[in-house]
């Protein structure tokens, strides 16, 4: 069966921080980039971009996307993120900056096909902005990252299909266990879809 890339985060650095699915249940957590096959594809396929690699990117994909789903979750919390995750972060966007291409034309925005060049761009991009609107799946176990665009600001899960009726079914479960608590055993649906 073949990998479905997602989308859900509503941004590249977030997208890539959900190529770990299930991140929050280490008995769940699969890493969707495990190789530099898998890592290619991903990044092609999100970006449209033909992607330039070499024997360092697959470790520099997961070395990004540590240190941004660290300091994305100590947001979250309201704690202060741990300096060396800011730092790789802040290195990578000046190793990046040096070394993108710019197109001559307004608004300026630095690109790559270097994969973590691009990367490193997309989550100065995503960090060096306010965003109130970031959020984390309330799914059990998921801890994918988004940005709810809402109108009334009340997305709680990554996907309302997914996620979201996960939680639908455990509490329709949990109201069907109380009204027979005697009769009836709830069925958990199982996790395919991350």
């Amino acid at each position: 069966m073949t990998y479905s890339w997602s989308r859900i985060g509503g941004h590249l650095a977030l997208d890539l921080c959900n190529t770990v699915s299930w991140r929050l249940d280490p008995a769940r957590t699969i890493d969707r980039v495990p190789d530099l096959g898998t890592a290619s594809e991903w990044f092609h396929q999100l970006t449209g971009i033909e992607p330039f690699t070499d024997h360092t990117t697959v470790a520099t994909v997961h070395r990004l996307r540590a240190a941004t789903t660290r300091i994305l979750d100590a947001h979250l919390d309201a704690i202060t993120p741990d300096s060396q995750n800011v730092a790789t972060v802040v290195t990578a966007w000046r190793d990046a900056l040096g070394v993108a291409d710019v197109a001559p034309a307004l608004p300026l925005a630095a690109t790559s096909a270097e994969v973590g060049t691009h990367l490193a761009l997309a989550i100065a991009d995503l960090l060096g902005h306010d965003r109130p609107e970031l959020r984390r799946c309330d799914g059990d176990g998921c801890g994918w990252l988004f940005l709810d665009t809402t109108r009334n600001h009340s997305r709680r899960w990554c996907d309302p299909a997914d996620c979201g009726n996960r939680a639908r079914v455990r509490a329709y479960t949990k109201r069907l266990q109380a009204a027979h608590p005697a009769g009836s055993r709830g069925q958990h649906p199982t996790a395919t879809a991350h």
